[in-house]
């Protein structure tokens, strides 16, 4: 037994002292971390598993297409235009497309409803987020308001990327694993070696689109959403618009929106379909899209505060 016990102290020590050498051999190599790593990092683990933007961020990056955008952060962790507080009755929720991922502050929704219609936006949003963390977040939001800083509509900017999002939701021991997974693939440069992270926040499609049925975990994750009491579903709207296909056009032939848009409508959750709408700023060249990733370009930005900016001024 002492033996045994010998030898395997001897190869926990030898594997550390290997892991060891190896990660101080790839910091050497790596002297700065990668845009993808600085991005990581300034996202922060809440709980076990949900992932949010950490408070009181200033920093910037560079796309595919070589080109620079920026993001700051409030106390909250929401994305804003300034640090200058301002009430915001208008409340933006959903994924990276409501965060405006990939678009310079000045291209964001969110800054063309304050540049256009003077409209104030609280961005409740974060990127790769499914529909469980948005209903935690939301949730969270609405009980921590002040009564001054209440809603009076709310806009989600929906995509069907969340049937892919939701199904790889962290679950059982995978959610108590998940901290050691976040804190080495943000600190260790043989751990991303050894195990790379997936590509982030890419939304071009995979492959042909397929219909997802009606029994499908995001739908159940919807209809625990829209059930839940402490939502306020009259106040919500829900946003369309076409994803980007893997041509670089709009995804027309997708069609899990029509069945999502009649969900929602089973639901009494009003929708606005810009699909159509989209369609034509593409044809006019306009940038839909940004180039070799699928998130909204500033065209389509636009076109969804054009579209929240007249619904919530028609808005009770």
């Amino acid at each position: 037994m002492k033996k045994f016990y010998k030898i395997f102290v001897s190869i926990v020590l030898a594997t550390l002292l290997v892991f060891s050498l190896g990660e101080v051999a790839l910091r050497f190599q790596s002297k700065t971390d990668s845009d993808e790593i600085r991005y990581k990092k300034i996202h922060c683990l809440y709980g076990l598993s949900e992932i949010r933007l950490c408070p009181n961020v200033k920093d910037q990056f560079t796309r595919k297409d070589g080109k620079t955008w920026d993001i700051q952060t409030n106390s909250l962790g929401e994305r804003i235009l300034s640090y200058k507080e301002e009430t915001a009755n208008l409340w933006l929720i959903g994924d990276s497309m409501a965060m405006g991922y990939g678009l310079p502050s000045k291209e964001t929704p969110a800054y063309y409803l304050k540049s256009k219609y003077k409209l104030e936006t609280r961005v409740i949003a974060v990127d790769a987020i499914g529909t469980n963390g948005i209903l935690k977040l939301l949730k969270d939001t609405l009980a921590s308001a002040k009564p001054d800083d209440q809603t009076k509509q709310i806009y989600w900017i929906w995509n069907p990327s969340d049937f892919i999002d939701d199904t790889v939701e962290k679950k059982g021991i995978k959610r108590y694993l998940y901290p050691i997974h976040y804190q080495l693939i943000r600190s260790s440069y043989l751990y991303r070696k050894l195990l790379p992270p997936p590509p982030a926040n890419v939304y071009t499609s995979y492959g042909t689109p397929i219909l997802y049925p009606k029994n499908h975990t995001t739908y159940t994750n919807l209809k625990k959403f829209f059930t839940d009491p402490s939502i306020p579903n009259d106040k919500i709207s829900v946003l369309f618009s076409w994803g980007m296909s893997r041509e670089g056009n709009p995804d027309t032939k997708d069609l899990n929106y029509e069945m999502a848009k009649d969900f929602f409508r089973e639901y009494g959750v009003k929708t606005i379909d810009l699909r159509q709408r989209t369609e034509g700023l593409f044809k006019e060249q306009k940038q839909v899209y940004i180039p070799n990733d699928g998130h909204p370009g500033p065209a389509l930005a636009e076109l969804f505060a054009d579209a929240i900016a007249k619904a919530f001024q028609n808005s009770p």
